[in-house]
């Protein structure tokens, strides 16, 4: 089992890894604006690609088919699960290279404590607060 300090560094690490595939050109794909917003809290500012709006999702993935590869990052839950397969069905079909990879390396850091993207940015703070000796240790984000 992983300590809390073990947690923080692996998800700082994680996070990291998508903020510079996410300057480097690759999409970033959330449900929500609140995720988005969490993302952003995290230093994740680029190519944040909102899958909830006033379009349908099939156009918003449309979109998307600029990209070489996108990021799925939708909630933990059931109905996340499904739109990310939905996505990377869609996705492949326009070219870009889904990534469910990373998704699922964040949900495993993250387990139970969170359910979505949204619940992200409080829970890494909830972790820097139990462990305050690493935030010396890692870049700020």
């Amino acid at each position: 089992m992983r300590t809390t300090a073990e947690t923080l560094e692996k998800v700082l690490a994680l996070l990291e890894e998508i903020r510079e595939r996410s300057s480097s050109g690759t999409a970033i794909l959330v449900e929500g604006k609140n995720d988005a917003a969490a993302l952003k809290r995290l230093q994740i500012k680029e190519n944040i690609r909102i899958l909830k709006k006033k379009e349908t999702l099939l156009n918003v993935l449309e979109n998307i088919g600029e990209f070489k590869e996108a990021i799925i990052l939708t909630d933990f839950d059931k109905r996340g699960t499904r739109i990310a397969g939905f996505c990377a069905k869609h996705l492949r079909g326009l070219g870009v290279k889904p990534d469910l990879e990373t998704r699922r390396k964040l949900r495993g850091l993250v387990g139970k404590e969170v359910k979505d993207i949204e619940g992200l940015a409080s829970y890494v703070e909830h972790l820097r607060a139990k462990c305050l000796p690493v935030r010396s240790m890692r870049g700020t984000f």
